[in-house]
């Protein structure tokens, strides 16, 4: 290497390479990536064959690409089908490999058809068909499972769209009949599990649930796996057998160590049992795990919980607010309730009841329809403590449009009446 390149800092091929692979290892491979890039560069024909960097070039990219491609089927599991989208296109600019831009660009028709399909509704387009119907819930299918669908014929695709629609008791009648005589059956267990549960067989779906979990290989670590683990976790948990639920999280941590999933259901039966500590520790294992360029809202909404019933009011308003400030700068407005309503409390707390009036107003846009009428209510008492009485009579007018029965109604007239008073 010349004088001024160690003057300047620059490193040889051999430590560029180095640093590297030590980067690789540790699984940071947007940053291995650069690395090898300039160990390619600064090689001059000595000791490192550019074909052997240029393959690790590109091993970093599809690494990247599958870390995206996760964050995108993460997103998908929020709901957030748009970002899961974008998500998807920037894995497909990465990869390198033409295998895993062939698996992206299949992700991508079927998730591009079930966005076509949302912008539908509503409209005068026509009702996707019941083939459509089932490509698009395939896009979360595994390739083994697509195929055992296939290959069992149209009555099990059937049962698919019935469950799709929410007719429980149908599904499980056929599956239950194609079961009799399948070959060697995995996935059908699956489908079965989850019918018998929507059934309200909770008993039952855990049989089928576990018997699905017995047939698969170790090395099979697809959504359906997590999926069971994590309804077997739900159902242990519900039925009031605490160690068990966690023993189901704790093989889910074993079997995906870099999904949020597992540790966000351990976290939640830990903050149900009254141990936020041990839900805080659980969630913070589960930040260590993720990509510093890939986020899960969802790991900080739970920690601010979790700090919120631990007593730890700053954290819990940090966490809250990094969670609000994600989803808000990327249009994303429904916010997830629990943590809204909670930082609301907090913000008023510390007597920053502007920002908490900016929270019920969103909620008061948002979808969890169960309780707009109390974010309304909740909404004019801090318009009016703050003067705004006009608002107040305006969101007091929309919640009475709200109200389930005739005390409600009765309620929202009397604080009318005292806004009235008052003015």
């Amino acid at each position: 290497m010349s004088f001024f390149g160690k003057l300047l800092g620059r490193k040889s091929a051999q430590e560029e390479r180095t640093r590297a692979d030590a980067l690789f290892s540790r699984g940071e491979f947007g940053a291995a990536k650069l690395a090898y890039e300039r160990a390619r560069d600064a090689a001059d024909g000595g000791t490192e064959p550019p074909v052997d960097l240029a393959a690790r070039i590109d091993e970093c990219c599809d690494r990247i690409a599958r870390g995206r491609i996760e964050e995108a089927e993460s997103l998908l599991q929020q709901g957030n089908l748009k970002i899961a989208l974008d998500e998807l296109h920037a894995a497909l600019d990465t990869a390198a490999s033409a295998e895993l831009t062939r698996e992206i660009e299949a992700k991508l028709e079927r998730l591009e058809r079930l966005d076509r399909s949302e912008e539908c509704e509503g409209c005068a387009c026509a009702e996707p068909s019941e083939e459509d119907r089932f490509e698009i819930m395939a896009g979360s299918f595994e390739d083994d499972q697509y195929a055992e669908y296939l290959a069992h014929g149209s009555r099990v695709k059937d049962a698919l769209l019935l469950l799709d629609e929410g007719k429980a008791a149908e599904a499980r009648s056929i599956l239950e009949e194609v079961l009799v005589g399948a070959d060697t059956p995995r996935y059908l267990y699956f489908e079965l599990g989850r019918a018998r549960l929507l059934a309200n067989e909770n008993a039952l779906a855990a049989e089928a649930l576990q018997n699905f979990l017995s047939r698969l290989h170790p090395e099979e670590r697809g959504n359906a796996r997590l999926s069971a683990r994590m309804e077997l976790a739900f159902m242990q948990h519900a039925a009031g057998d605490f160690d068990a639920a966690l023993a189901h999280c704790e093989a889910a941590l074993e079997e995906f160590p870099h999904d949020p999933r597992p540790y966000l259901t351990m976290a939640t039966f830990f903050r149900r049992e009254g141990l936020p500590e041990e839900a805080i520790e659980v969630l913070e294992a589960g930040q260590s795990t993720l990509d510093e360029g890939r986020p899960d809202v969802r790991l900080w909404q739970e920690l601010g919980l979790a700090h919120a019933d631990a007593g730890h009011d700053d954290k819990a308003c940090e966490f809250l607010e990094r969670a609000v400030d994600y989803l808000v700068t990327r249009h994303h407005l429904d916010l997830p309730p629990e943590g809204a309503v909670r930082l609301a409390q907090l913000y008023e707390k510390t007597k920053r009841a502007g920002r908490a009036l900016d929270l019920y107003t969103l909620l008061t846009k948002g979808s969890d329809r169960p309780n707009l009428f109390a974010y309304h209510l909740e909404a004019a008492r801090l318009m009016q403590e703050l003067g705004f009485a006009k608002d107040a009579r305006r969101t007091l007018q929309r919640a009475s449009e709200l109200a389930s029965d005739e005390s409600a109604r009765t309620l929202v007239t009397d604080k009318l009446a005292a806004l009235d008073a008052g003015a």
